[in-house]
């Protein structure tokens, strides 16, 4: 595992942090690398403040690592084969916007589960146009030196965990993968989240590690504070070699400071 661990300042500036007094906590808490939400770039409004912005985190001791967009109002699932294009034309944008922050990765979602469309559509023509989605994607961002990761979330297409090797494997690109929310997977599969790491192997580009109560979908708990296996989850990672960006998530925790300095040093005791 990656020892330059990520936090994102969302957790913080959802509960009114300034973004330049959360990004302060977090280098003085020791986190390495930052990843933004698109929601706290109000105001950083051209390439040039952006740019800015990323020598702000350098001044800082840290460095910008992604750019996160999986709410964006422009993709919250395939309805129809239709919605192919304007949906790559809005992750375009989040691809350039994240060229601007001199970040590695863009994190966005596969998509919500669509209503009204049959299981045997979804891994039909659903799968076969989210397929063509991220080829068309991808090649975007490799032009581009970015990688790009879904999120799975309880309520989107990848918790179903088959649909999305498909998924991954049919784009074919070293550069496109999953990131392993284990908050959203003991949500979303609580007998299988464990089981999900050793199925999804190498497509584990990024690991989100929180704890949970198995009912709260987005409620992310600093390890120990919730139900989850932590230790099963630990050494389901060890066990397919994971080496990729290791993340604090601690998203709506009702007191974000204590949760990232918990998480921070869990995640501390792993790696020593």
């Amino acid at each position: 595992m990656k020892k330059s661990i990520i936090a994102n300042p969302m957790v913080l500036t959802h509960y009114g942090w300034p973004l330049e007094k959360a990004l302060a906590l977090l280098a003085e808490i020791g986190f390495g690398r930052i990843e933004l939400c698109r929601p706290d770039l109000a105001g950083w409004l051209t390439p040039d403040l952006r740019g800015q912005l990323a020598d702000h985190v350098t001044d800082l001791g840290m460095t910008l690592a992604g750019l996160n967009v999986p709410d964006s109002d422009e993709f919250q699932g395939l309805q129809s084969p239709d919605d192919v294009a304007p949906v790559l034309a809005s992750l375009k944008r989040e691809i350039d916007l994240a060229v601007d922050l001199r970040v590695d990765y863009l994190l966005t979602w596969e998509g919500r589960v669509p209503r009204d469309v049959s299981a045997a559509d979804r891994h039909d023509w659903l799968l076969d146009c989210t397929v063509d989605l991220f080829q068309q994607v991808m090649q975007h961002a490799e032009s581009r030196g970015i990688d790009v990761v879904v999120e799975v979330h309880p309520f989107t297409m990848g918790i179903d965990v088959d649909w999305l090797v498909k998924l991954i494997d049919g784009v074919d690109s070293a550069r496109f993968g999953v990131a392993y929310d284990s908050c959203h997977y003991g949500v979303g599969s609580p007998e299988k989240y464990i089981e999900a790491i050793d199925v999804l192997g190498p497509r584990i580009k990024a690991v989100h590690l929180s704890d949970s109560d198995t009912r709260s979908s987005e409620l992310h708990f600093p390890p120990g504070r919730g139900c989850l296996d932590m230790d099963g989850i630990v050494a389901a990672l060890e066990r397919i070699g994971f080496d990729g960006n290791l993340m604090v998530d601690t998203w709506l925790y009702p007191a974000p400071e204590r949760a990232l300095r918990e998480g921070m040093a869990y995640i501390q005791r792993l790696l020593a």
